[in-house]
């Protein structure tokens, strides 16, 4: 049945996915991914995972869940050797940093990604990671939705009783990718000499890392970096909340690559505060960083901590709150949503917390 739905930007568009907030028929709390498109939220570590080395992959947002519009990987693991240097011409990947360290080669440029540190890969760009710590954990934002495919082949499937992150005493052989390179896999191994000389975490000391602000560039052709708070923010002074954009479409390119990502760091909802209800035609994912947040969608209300991911699919309505006084998450979509709205509603801020006194 097709609706009307009128978006945020006040656009209204004809709709057939529009998912009225009364008419749910299964729970918004799931202990497994939807093999279709659906809202839910998982709590962290509960989705399935696969083995690499001694690294867990999990996928807590699929190309079924998300209908094709992106995946989302979550990669758990200790300190390793780097993956082989390769590169994708189907997919544009995202690397963000939640703890430990990441080292991320792309080209001749390398940084290394600490807590909430991002970097950027186009198509066509050789690149190569490395975990440098005993506890290290990122995501992967990936657009379109399909790149599942490589990781299953090349992985064993893992049975994890205690939830354990990744299993850190049983590691695994290093993987053979003979049979997932190519086309089909669109992986691509190439002999490539990566630049190690990182001093100060980077490769390239002409450029600021945590030691000055970052800048996102003009364009979707090349990879980049941004350090965790020093690139742009905007204020929200209504709603008490910083918007920090790391990707748009700008950087990403519109069609299917296009991708958005922000965090956002948000204040305790006043007592008799009424948060907004918003309806995007982006699906969106949310991922806690730090704090507790709380999201309702078809008539149900999660409260959600570290870790813990919600993904709303395109014509959902929802709505969202901090649960204490200070909240940060990830906020990802293969498109201009959320984020976006927020920053148009905002004010250019110099600083990566919200402002002491409120209005």
């Amino acid at each position: 049945m097709f609706s009307f739905l009128r978006l945020s930007s006040g656009i209204i568009i004809i709709s057939q996915f529009l998912i009225p907030p009364s008419t749910a028929t299964y729970p918004l709390l799931v202990t497994d991914v939807p093999t279709f498109v659906r809202p839910y939220v998982l709590p962290y570590l509960t989705e399935p995972g696969v083995q690499l080395n001694d690294d867990i992959i999990r996928l807590p947002v699929t190309t079924n869940s998300s209908g094709g519009a992106f995946s989302l990987f979550r990669l758990n693991g200790q300190v390793n050797r780097a993956v082989p240097t390769h590169y994708h011409s189907r997919f544009y990947e995202s690397f963000f940093a939640i703890k430990g360290r990441v080292t991320l080669w792309a080209n001749q440029e390398a940084r290394e990604l600490g807590p909430h540190d991002f970097g950027s890969m186009p198509p066509f760009q050789n690149h190569s990671f490395r975990l440098n710590e005993p506890d290290t954990e990122f995501l992967a934002l990936i657009t379109p939705g399909g790149f599942e495919p490589f990781y299953l082949n090349v992985s064993a499937p893992w049975s994890n009783p205690s939830n354990a992150p990744f299993p850190p005493d049983r590691p695994f052989p290093p993987p053979n990718t003979e049979n997932s390179r190519g086309a089909i896999f669109d992986f691509y191994p190439v002999d490539y000499a990566l630049n190690n000389n990182l001093r100060n975490g980077t490769t390239n000391e002409s450029l600021p890392w945590h030691d000055g602000d970052n800048t996102l560039p003009h364009s979707a052709v090349s990879p980049y970096y941004i350090a965790s708070n020093w690139g742009p923010k905007y204020l929200h002074r209504s709603l008490g909340q910083v918007i920090a954009p790391i990707m748009t479409p700008t950087q990403s390119g519109n069609g299917n690559y296009s991708m958005s990502i922000s965090t956002v760091v948000t204040r305790r909802r006043r007592p008799g505060e009424i948060s907004a209800s918003h309806v995007f035609d982006r699906p969106q994912v949310f991922v806690v960083l730090e704090g507790r947040l709380s999201i309702e969608m078809l008539g149900q209300c999660v409260h959600m901590s570290t870790g813990d991911v919600a993904f709303v699919p395109m014509g959902t309505v929802f709505r969202y709150w901090s649960e204490v006084a200070f909240t940060k998450f990830y906020l990802g979509s293969n498109g201009k949503a959320l984020g976006a709205k927020l920053i148009e509603e905002g004010e250019e801020w110099a600083y990566a917390v919200f402002p002491s006194y409120l209005r």
